[in-house]
């Protein structure tokens, strides 16, 4: 398996995108650290599956809008398995809402947890990787809204942007200790932050119009892309910004996807 040996931790890995890329680690043959902040029921389902088909994984509870607490976290990860690997980044929050409405709490809170908790979390796995002068791969959660920002998400959109030019700049400074640096950035994923959305008609028909594929993304989806650009297959990226969308990015603004005749 192209992971064997290998040691991640997967922020906010009890459900999702998360639960999905931590069961797909594990499937590779990498010893998982499911991280989580509240739910730890979640994270013990994800425990409780990647055991079921004989991986190896543990959960560990970290708030990682608290600097301290998110390098205790991952420097604990490192020491109870001899050091870390991999690192996905992907814990996240959202409050829609209309740019004009949105609080100053939310803002502050969608910016700490998305964008300061992505650097906190490196920051300390880096250091750990560097220690052990063994390179690593660090693999950022974005979203295409990065790029293309999706409507009453100001400030989300804003935090994935900031996640996406993150991704660069550690790239470029943690590429000469081995450490490579990559995201995916998916859209239009079934997960508990967009269901409410799929859930209206008027927004699914809309979604499904527009995406080439023709279906809504699942979580197991991006597992593909993010066990290539965590292993040696990869070894020659670094600073890739993987689109994992099903063709929405491709399709023209107010166009709607080609069906076959």
């Amino acid at each position: 398996m192209k992971l064997t040996g290998k040691v991640a931790v997967v922020t906010g890995g009890g459900r999702g995108i998360g639960r999905a890329i931590a069961e797909g680690l594990a499937g590779a043959g990498a010893t998982v650290a499911i991280n989580y902040s509240r739910s730890k029921e979640g994270a013990e389902a994800a425990l409780a599956a990647i055991q079921a088909k004989g991986g190896r994984a543990m959960i560990i509870q970290a708030d990682l809008s608290a600097e301290a607490e998110t390098a205790a976290m991952v420097n604990a990860v490192a020491a109870a398995y001899g050091g870390i690997d991999i690192l996905v980044n992907n814990a996240g929050v959202n409050a829609p809402a209309p740019f004009l409405q949105i609080r100053a709490e939310d803002f502050s809170r969608i910016m700490t947890i998305n964008v300061a908790g992505v650097f906190y979390a490196s920051q300390a796995a880096a250091k750990a990787m560097i220690t052990r002068k063994t390179g690593g791969s660090i693999l950022n959660v974005s979203s295409l809204v990065a790029t293309r920002p999706f409507l009453n998400a100001a400030h989300y959109n804003a935090s994935k942007a900031a996640v996406s030019s993150l991704t660069q700049s550690m790239a470029m400074e943690l590429g000469p200790y081995g450490i490579r640096v990559n995201e995916i950035c998916p859209a239009s994923v079934d997960t508990d932050m967009s269901r409410p959305a799929f859930r209206e008609p008027q927004q699914r028909a809309h979604r499904l119009a527009t995406i080439p594929l023709g279906r809504i993304g699942q979580p197991e989806d991006l597992v593909g892309a993010a066990i290539f650009l965590s292993s040696e297959d990869a070894s020659w990226l670094t600073g890739v910004s993987l689109v994992t969308d099903g063709g929405l990015s491709v399709v023209p603004p107010f166009g709607g996807a080609p069906r076959p005749a």
